[in-house]
């Protein structure tokens, strides 16, 4: 038997899209991708935006600051017959409340030098993680906006040393940002309820950043062996989902 083919939509970033591309076995691309946006700023109410004002080379970069702000993000979903993928990578970028709602303060959004603009303040992190707080509100009005079809976690946390050993980051703040996600991770799972497939977690031995990844290295830029155990992980996980009924 051939390799499994999974057809399948993302609503993550790079540590779960970079499965089409690394490892010994890659996954056929997501048919839609929601990226650069966290679960706050997908359900929060639209921000005006004028296209032509963001400066950047990137089609991509452009889409998901557009998305971002008119929360179009989620619409293609709508009516799929396939399985989600979700990732909390993209929690780690700042909110910001433009007076009409919550916006992903990410790389791009800075570069185009939105986060300049009049009017815009920064958001709180919700870093208690309460059941009735701000995330775990976001998160249940996420999965009251996705269509009825399994959902699969990918456990995707934060690489603490590199293949010399050395760290990647300040280790005290890649704890602290994996001990979030490993409760966020929880709380948006059980949002999820019966949708949600076991979550896919790689063998934390193989958490490892790359020096000589594509991105460059970074805590979620993972060594070759990572993307080959995922790949597996959502091929099994998605092979044995339930048909939508």
């Amino acid at each position: 038997m051939g390799p499994v083919h999974p057809t399948y939509s993302l609503i993550g970033c790079c540590v779960t899209r970079d499965a089409t591309d690394l490892g010994s076995d890659p996954l056929p691309p997501p048919v839609h991708f929601v990226s650069r946006t966290r679960v706050q700023s997908l359900v929060s109410t639209p921000s005006p935006i004028d296209p032509d004002a963001i400066k950047l080379d990137s089609a991509f970069q452009r889409r998901t600051i557009v998305e971002d702000h008119r929360k179009t993000a989620l619409d293609p979903l709508a009516r799929i017959d396939h399985p989600i993928v979700i990732d909390l990578i993209d929690e780690r970028w700042p909110l910001l409340d433009t007076g009409s709602g919550l916006v992903t303060s990410t790389m791009y959004f800075r570069q185009a030098g939105l986060a300049e603009r009049p009017g815009s303040t920064p958001s709180p992190n919700d870093d208690e993680l309460a059941a009735d707080g701000p995330f775990a509100t976001a998160a249940t009005a996420l999965a009251a906006r996705l269509p009825q079809v399994p959902v699969l976690v990918h456990r995707a946390y934060w690489a603490a040393l590199d293949t010399t050993g050395e760290p990647v980051s300040d280790l005290r703040r890649t704890r602290r940002n994996n001990l979030w996600l490993e409760r966020a991770y929880g709380i948006l799972e059980a949002a999820l309820g019966d949708r949600a497939l076991p979550p896919v977690e790689v063998n934390a031995e193989l958490r490892v950043a790359d020096p000589e990844h594509r991105w460059g290295l970074g805590p979620y830029h993972y060594v070759d062996e990572y993307y080959t155990e995922l790949c597996n992980g959502i091929r099994k996980a998605l092979a044995n989902a339930p048909s939508r009924s």
